[in-house]
């Protein structure tokens, strides 16, 4: 049988799934170069996913399937529509461990992620932009009615050499603030929400802005607040990077890095 673009990868037999709750994995792909041709086997943050997953499975889930996303190119892939994702049943959810590129398109940072323009990603991206006025690489704009006036609600990072925040204010002032100098604040994001349109299931969103600070706070996430994944909620956490080890052996030491939680707000219904 010939591989399509945009279908999931199953652990689990058909008749199987039927009797389990599943968690699926919602996975984009590494960047390309070139003219090279994404593969399934080269996707971003496996390591964070593992970390946020595992309290899953204590919660009752079985491993589902893996969705694939490699850029959607016009001339070249279909679109997949809702018949594609028919085996998704509300008692799932749905996982997403990479900043979701809302505003990647329109926002024209040089680093950036294609969108794959699945119907699965449309209906994710919709819940997603009910908490995220603005999610692109650079500049992270949480709406006003979940912030408030929470002084971390427009947020800039570098580009380079890292993804630490780079300036930073309240959604409803203009005046930019810097974090405090030889800092690397990380900003993160973790996003539950119960159902997602036309498929009734749950989503969790668990990122940061880079590729060790996504690793990072899903091991935070796994450790010191698996509740997150009991109940809804949109959770901003901030902590600093400075003096991580080189090359560690484990992840030990990320239980010694203090956390902030800027926001925890608490979803209805």
């Amino acid at each position: 049988m010939p591989f399509v673009y945009g279908l999931g990868f199953s652990s689990i037999p058909g008749a199987e799934q039927k009797k389990f709750m599943l968690y699926h994995r919602f996975a984009y792909s590494m960047p390309l170069r070139g003219k090279e041709e994404p593969k399934p086997f080269k996707i971003r943050d496996g390591a964070a996913f593992s970390e946020v997953s595992a309290p899953l499975a204590k919660l009752g889930y079985g491993y589902g399937e893996m969705f694939w996303n490699p850029p959607y190119r016009k001339r070249r892939s279909k679109k997949f529509g809702r018949e594609q994702y028919d085996f998704i049943k509300p008692r799932d959810v749905v996982v997403l461990t990479t900043r979701p590129p809302l505003s990647d398109q329109t926002h024209g940072d040089k680093k950036k992620m294609l969108r794959s323009c699945t119907h699965l990603e449309d209906q994710i991206f919709k819940a997603c932009r009910k908490y995220f006025r603005v999610c692109a690489r650079s500049h992270v704009e949480i709406r006003r009615k979940i912030c408030g006036k929470s002084e971390k609600g427009h947020l800039e990072f570098h580009m380079y050499k890292g993804a630490r925040l780079k300036y930073f204010r309240r959604v409803d002032l203009h005046q930019l603030k810097r974090p405090p100098k030889g800092s690397h604040t990380a900003i993160c994001f973790f996003l539950h929400v119960k159902t997602i349109s036309e498929y009734g299931c749950g989503l969790v969103v668990s990122f940061g802005m880079g590729g060790w600070e996504t690793l990072i706070w899903n091991r935070i996430v796994r450790t010191r607040h698996p509740e997150w994944l009991k109940r809804p909620c949109f959770v901003v956490g901030e902590f600093d990077m400075n003096n991580l080890p080189s090359r560690p052996a484990t992840l030990k030491f990320v239980d010694q890095i203090k956390v902030d939680i800027l926001l925890e707000h608490k979803i209805e219904g």
